[in-house]
């Protein structure tokens, strides 16, 4: 059993906090499917909520750092910056949908460098977390990549923030023909929780922005994988994209996204 750090339990205190809020408006979601604008609605105030009390939940504990939001802030982190990175509802469209794939997240970086994470997948109890060196868990019990070396026996995820980009059809293709499956599931955060967890094989994103992809980079690195820029070598919370495996597939899997032309390389 591990045992969790002040810092680790401090993000965890905040990420239950706003859990139980999201579980407890998931149940409802479902009953305004039929209302579009209610649901759209429904989802917007949750998310609000869930900013507030993360923001005020993690000030009142470290004071001096600031608290970025995942995904909504300028894509590139300050390089001599501390601060948290949190995302109240990772997989927003599918909470609004009533999809039971999202979570909260929480990531402490300094100087573009993740330290500690935490990922919260409240519907299913799922809590995974993650601190440089210590290793990375899911309720407390270490967790690994998986050990397939041969990318047609690989289930790969996939996320886009823009999915009319040619560059993205295409590299959906090219794996999904040398892969055994490709899975868009809808969360960053969630899905790299899957690659750490053993549960997916691979992850890749071309237009994550480094903010998004904060949490759950750590989380594969301390699991034994690794997790880059789509060039292979840049760190993923520096540029644009990420691409996220065990040390084998993640340079198969490279070669052959590299393969997708003109690719958007660590913008």
């Amino acid at each position: 059993m591990a045992i969790r750090s002040a810092e680790i339990n401090v993000m965890v205190t905040s990420a239950t906090k706003v859990a139980r809020a999201l579980t407890r408006d998931f149940g409802e979601i479902e009953q305004l499917q039929t209302s579009r604008a209610g649901s759209t609605e429904f989802t917007e105030r949750a998310f609000n909520y869930g900013t507030s009390v993360l923001k005020e939940t993690l000030a009142k504990a470290r004071p001096d750092r600031d608290v970025l939001l995942a995904g909504v802030a300028n894509p590139r982190l300050d390089k001599t910056s501390e601060l948290w990175i949190a995302n109240p509802i990772c997989g927003r469209a599918n909470f609004s949908h009533g999809i039971p794939h999202f979570a909260v997240t929480v990531a402490h970086v300094r100087e573009q460098e993740t330290l500690a994470t935490v990922i919260y997948d409240s519907v299913h109890d799922d809590l995974y977390w993650a601190e440089k060196g210590i290793g990375a868990y899911r309720n407390d019990r270490r967790i690994r990549v998986s050990e397939r070396r041969q990318v047609e026996d690989t289930m790969v995820g996939n996320y886009e923030v823009i999915n009319s980009d040619p560059c993205v059809h295409q590299a959906r293709s090219t794996l999904a023909q040398h892969a055994g499956g490709v899975r868009v599931l809808g969360s960053i955060a969630l899905d790299l929780a899957y690659v750490a967890a053993g549960r997916l094989d691979g992850f890749w994103s071309l237009s994550a922005v480094p903010s998004d992809c904060a949490s759950g980079a750590l989380l594969v690195q301390e699991a034994g994988g690794f997790a880059s820029g789509m060039s292979g070598t840049s760190k993923p919370t520096e540029n644009s994209g990420i691409l996220a495996a065990n040390g084998r597939l993640h340079a198969r899997l490279g070669a052959l996204l590299r393969q997708v032309q003109p690719l958007p390389l660590d913008r």
